[in-house]
């Protein structure tokens, strides 16, 4: 991949103007929460991907990459709002400038441009993840197995895995629900068929034999096997295969098939049934939280159906299938309740749709008897009903709205009188018609039969096609998720392996058997972590926040380890570590350091311990950090740097506001002197709250110093290194002055000096001040351009070896000659 050497931002994510150095190196960014730091990180995401994750996903709302990313006095010309970038591509050992802006965030321009360098620039920005913040990071750790699966699944470019086992589920899902209505039309046809053949049971054997009877009567030969292609009415004249008359005896038949159907659905039964459905639905509907959750589910569940297709289907607009996806599946979880509710009363209104799809069948039967009956007999009242009929069906089906459906219900049993009257009169008419003869009466038996049993060979053909639709849709789904769960079960171990190995090198004094499984499934991902061997629990379970954050940290690094291998050179670590307790956080960044070595860091922090933590571990190079001090909309960020603070103070003092220049001189003298304590083991007075005053720390530090450079010296004569020895002892003496210019050795008793006073000071008398402050100050830092680093003490602990600066300009020994 690549590693950053440096960046300008312009006008972007409340950014003026910055340039930052990285000098391919780690690098730190701190400073209170609200500073701009953030505003960095997502000029270094936009500069390589073209987006910024922050203002995009779930919860962005109306926030937009365009209309929001542009600092606001620019967002109406987002041409200004711009990243330059430098980066080094280790592999090609080439250095490529990118240049992007929002007004055209998909057109970079790079320099140099070729293919090679373009290749490895669209690999980076294919991984967003390559910034990572606390609240992705905490996915990982604390996630449902089913989003954890999804998370991991991304980061490791293996959705795609996922996305076609869904689409095969859906694919098997769909091919079942084809099988159920045609094995109910098989059934109902199964039901029709035996009715015609007036045998109760269908199996060859009873079949043929019924069958045979009517063939006999009528001279024709017996049939021995029932084979697909077998006609019952074989040897029948072409006019004889018609029905042109009411068949008196399947006629009576069915009529007394639809009065059973009727009686059935009418009885008491079925009328308490039916009362205790309906008051479960006016019970449901009368809760608006549950009755909104029905609804909705259902929207919800119709739309995930169409967030598979690349354009809206309303307005043909392109769309983020993925992620509106996870947003919908995290808005179904909140309507389990409803769910459940609705599946069950669904249940139990199965049966019902069953009885009026049987009723349906039963009224098409005896509906075009009428047109056959001389005089005719108009049967338009029944093909009415039936439509009413197919209604109700329909509503109880669809269950929502749950008015229609409590509609379907309540007039479930209800029957048109002039219905049950023409049902009447057609079996009064029937049953007048003169009986056939056994003749016309078995012909009648086989032509009917012939018709129905076609009916049926059509219905079980287009069953039999969907099992075996479904059965292969289950069987292609099954192979897949077992082969892709092994596969990635795979893949898991390796980086389980990988994460337990990180996870006990930070927690090493008190987890050094530390263990944990993530455990593949379809569709998900578990992950439970050893907690001092009384058993396996998830992460949040027992551990402290603090270990959840070592956990997500090390899961991630472990990810990216086996993604990206020697290719994972760049990181940004947003702000990731805040709950890590101090006295893991030098563990953490000898993990990055020792672990890590070939990946450059991009790390941002609010507290300034955790900062001093990568300096004194060496994550960061001594000069490789910022401190952002304050933050205002027309400026952007400030530091902490002299040429910046200095000048700030001066413009103070020019326009006479010394109250302004007082507490900036104070502020700034109070960060750079616990930086100089720090760096100098400098002993100062502790305090448990940790809020140190300048009187607290620049008098140890200046008492510190001048302490180094006498030892110094001495150590020099001792060595008869009298040229060094008169260096080290001309700095003390010019040292020693500032300190005296500075009246810091009246600190405590001469108040007029104190800075509490510095207000009341004219600023022609303040000026004074802070001159004799900033060269005190420029005493402790080395004056080489390409180093002006603070001058420190090695080693961190333990007995003093020397006191050194970055470049090695400075190296001071305290090794006494023995």
């Amino acid at each position: 991949m690549i590693r950053v050497k440096k960046i300008e931002i312009h006008e972007l994510r409340g950014i003026r103007n910055l340039v930052i150095d990285f000098k391919n190196q780690n690098f730190a960014i701190c400073g209170r929460n609200g500073t701009g730091k953030s505003g960095v990180v997502d000029a270094l995401e936009f500069a390589l991907t073209g987006n910024i994750s922050r203002l995009s996903g779930s919860g962005t709302g109306g926030i937009s990459l365009k209309d929001h990313a542009p600092h606001v006095d620019s967002r109406n010309d987002p041409d200004k709002a711009r990243v330059v970038l430098n980066v080094l591509i280790p592999t090609l050992n080439k250095e490529v400038v990118i240049e992007r802006n929002v007004k055209d965030p998909d057109n970079p321009k790079i320099t140099p441009s070729n293919p090679d360098i373009l290749k490895v620039l669209s690999g980076v920005a294919t991984h967003p993840e390559f910034v990572l913040s606390r609240r992705e990071l905490i996915k990982y750790v604390i996630s449902a197995p089913g989003d954890r699966a999804k998370e991991v699944q991304a980061l490791l470019k293996l959705d795609n895995v996922e996305d076609l086992r869904i689409l095969l589920q859906k694919i098997a899902n769909a091919n079942k629900k084809e099988v159920i209505p045609l094995k109910r039309e098989k059934d109902d046809a199964q039901k029709q068929l035996l009715l015609s053949l007036e045998i109760t049971e269908f199996n060859q054997v009873k079949l043929l034999e019924a069958v045979n009877i009517r063939r006999e009567i009528l001279g024709l030969g017996a049939i021995s096997v029932l084979t697909p292609t077998t006609s019952l009415r074989d040897g029948l004249a072409a006019g004889e295969q018609k029905i042109t008359h009411i068949p008196k005896v399947q006629a009576l038949a069915d009529i007394k098939k639809l009065k059973d159907i009727i009686s059935e659905i009418t009885s008491i039964e079925k009328t308490n049934q039916l009362s205790q459905i309906k008051e479960k639905l006016i019970i449901l509907n009368s809760d608006p939280a549950i009755l909104a959750g029905v609804t909705r589910e259902k929207f919800l569940r119709s739309a995930i159906q169409l967030v598979d297709m690349e354009l809206c289907p309303v307005c043909d607009t392109p769309w983020n299938s993925n992620e509106l996806k996870r947003l919908i599946e995290n808005k179904l979880k909140n309507f389990d309740i409803a769910a459940a509710k609705r599946a069950e009363l669904e249940k139990e209104l199965e049966p019902f749709c069953d009885n009026l799809q049987e009723l349906n069948v039963a009224l098409i039967n005896i509906e075009g008897y009428g047109a056959l009956l001389k005089p005719l007999i108009d049967t338009k009242e029944i093909k009415n009903f039936r439509a009413i009929v197919k209604d109700k069906n329909t509503r109880i089906q669809s269950f929502l709205p749950l008015p229609d459906t409590m509609f379907a219900v309540e007039t479930f049993s209800t029957f048109p009188k002039s219905v049950t009257d023409l049902i009447d009169i057609l079996e009064k008419t029937i049953t007048a018609i003169p009986d056939p003869t056994k003749q016309d009466a078995a012909r009648d038996y086989l032509t009917i039969s012939q018709e129905r049993l076609e009916a049926y060979r059509t219905v079980s053909l287009r069953h039999k096609q969907a099992e075996e639709r479904a059965n292969l849709a289950t069987k292609i789904f099954d192979i897949y998720a077992k082969v892709t769960t092994e596969f990635l079960d795979g893949i898991y171990k390796k980086v389980e392996k990988d994460f337990i190995e990180l996870y006990r090198f930070i927690n090493q004094e008190d987890e050094n058997d530390f263990t944990a499984q993530l455990t593949p499934s379809i569709g998900k991902l578990g992950f439970n972590v050893d907690f001092y061997g009384r058993g396996y629990f998830p992460p949040g379970a027992y551990h402290s926040e603090g270990h959840q954050d070592g956990m997500g940290l090390c899961l991630y690094l472990a990810l990216m380890k086996h993604l990206l291998g020697k290719s994972f050179t760049f990181a940004v670590l947003d702000d990731v570590l805040m709950s890590v307790d101090t006295g893991h956080r030098r563990e953490v960044c000898n993990l990055l350091k020792q672990k890590f070595s070939d990946t450059q860091f991009i790390l941002t922090t609010h507290d300034e311990v955790w900062l001093k933590h990568m300096k004194t571990a060496g994550l960061i190079p001594p000069t490789s950090s910022m401190y952002f001090r304050k933050w205002d909309v027309d400026h952007g960020p400030n530091e902490w740097s002299d040429r910046d603070v200095w000048k700030e103070i001066d413009e103070d003092i020019k326009n006479d506001d010394v109250r302004g220049a007082a507490a900036l001189l104070r502020h700034y003298l109070e960060f750079v002197s616990s930086e100089i304590c720090h760096h100098l083991r400098a002993k100062v007075e502790f305090r448990g709250d940790a809020q140190f005053q300048l009187g607290d720390l620049l008098p140890p530090a200046t008492s510190q110093f001048s302490k180094l450079l006498d030892e110094g010296e001495k150590v020099a004569t001792s060595w008869g290194k009298t040229e060094e020895a008169s260096a080290i002892k001309k700095r003390k003496s010019d040292f020693d002055s500032l300190v005296t210019q500075s009246q810091l050795e009246q600190w405590q008793t001469n108040s007029a000096i104190h800075y509490n006073q510095w207000i009341n000071l004219e600023a022609k008398d303040f000026a004074p001040v802070v001159l004799s402050f900033r060269k005190l100050i420029e005493s402790f830092f080395c004056v080489k351009e390409n180093c002006q680093s603070i001058f420190h003490v090695v080693p961190e602990r333990g007995q003093r070896e020397a006191l050194k600066c970055s470049c090695g300009t400075i190296n001071i020994n305290f090794q006494k000659k023995s």
